[in-house]
């Protein structure tokens, strides 16, 4: 790229251009070390208020040091979509001083593969403690809707847990999920978790509660909640730390207090969310729990991790000159 250029990468570009899941999950622990450093200025999203049933749409910028890859990179991200909309929008790099705006990343595909990065940086820290798990064992996953989440954790399942066969409970037909072999479409909710050692909730936003049975969560499960309070709500949260030991672990305490303060991780009526014990930050290179431990990695992502993948997209981009010039 030029000074006199700014560069567009569509997400047919992006989808290109994305590292492998291991360098994705990498990149993003990374990110999270500086959050929780402090190295990393990442405030909060800003939700905007779109009116009643209107689609969400969130604001979300951050900056952090690249150190030997690059420096500082500083950028937002723009993210809209949900009550029957698509879920789409762009991230907006920079590099300070480095004549301005750098390029415009398509953010859905992005999104998609930072979330399940994120989620594999979460599982890394925080492994089942189930018996099996605990006695080497063939572990046994479940997911829990059908869209694009559930292509993009599993596959990181895969690498990060390969052999476990994975149960799906979707509203979504067979033909639609990304079943590998040994996989299988669930009856129910309770059927799909009933047994599992990691359990991915990726439900949308305005999914109906359902009842879910607390002994179809198996003592020292990992469950890598990503649609904030839709599948686990607060009232499930309690009953488990009620027959067991329990902890909460997030990617930003602030966004997750955030996030909480806004009901929206829950209410008085559906039960509300307990803060987060430790961030996935802190964890890294940490020696996992003694015992048998539920974690619930509950991440509402935030925009260090969209800007290190974007960044590393850019770069990759620039290397074989794909994208759009646009002038300034």
């Amino acid at each position: 790229m030029t000074a006199t250029s700014i560069r567009y990468l569509s997400e047919a570009d992006v989808a290109s251009l994305l590292p492998s899941i291991g360098e994705q999950i990498t990149l993003v622990e990374r990110a999270l070390r500086d959050v929780v450093r402090g190295v990393a200025h990442q405030p909060p999203k800003v939700p905007l208020d779109l009116g009643g049933g209107a689609p969400f749409a969130h604001a979300m910028p951050a900056a952090i040091d690249l150190g030997d890859a690059g420096g500082r990179v500083a950028g937002a991200k723009w993210i809209s979509g949900g009550g029957g909309a698509p879920i789409g929008g762009v991230v907006l790099v920079e590099r300070p001083g480095a004549s301005g705006l750098r390029g415009i990343v398509a953010a859905a595909a992005l999104t998609a593969a930072r979330t399940a990065a994120v989620s594999g940086a979460g599982l890394r820290v925080a492994p089942p403690t189930t018996d099996r798990a605990r006695a080497g064992g063939a572990l046994s996953a479940a997911i829990i809707g059908g869209g694009v989440q559930a292509v993009t954790h599993r596959a990181v399942l895969q690498l990060l847990a390969p052999g476990a066969q994975a149960a799906f409970y979707s509203r979504r037909a067979a033909s639609e999920l990304p079943l590998l072999p040994g996989d299988r479409v669930a009856s129910s909710i309770d059927d799909a978790m009933r047994g599992a050692d990691i359990i991915v909730t990726a439900v949308a936003f305005d999914t109906a509660p359902r009842e879910i049975a607390l002994d179809s969560i198996t003592p020292g499960a990992t469950l890598l909640v990503i649609d904030y309070a839709a599948t686990i709500s607060g009232a499930l949260v309690a009953a488990l730390r009620a027959r067991g030991a329990v902890r909460v672990i997030t990617d930003s305490a602030a966004q997750f207090d955030s996030t909480r303060a806004a009901g929206k991780l829950g209410s008085a009526l559906t039960g509300a969310w307990p803060a987060a014990d430790a961030q996935i930050g802190e964890l890294l290179g940490g020696a996992a729990p003694s015992g048998t431990v539920t974690t619930l990695v509950n991440h509402l992502g935030i925009s260090a991790c969209d800007l290190v993948l974007a960044d590393a997209i850019l770069t990759a981009a620039e290397e074989r000159g794909v994208g759009t010039l646009l002038p300034r």
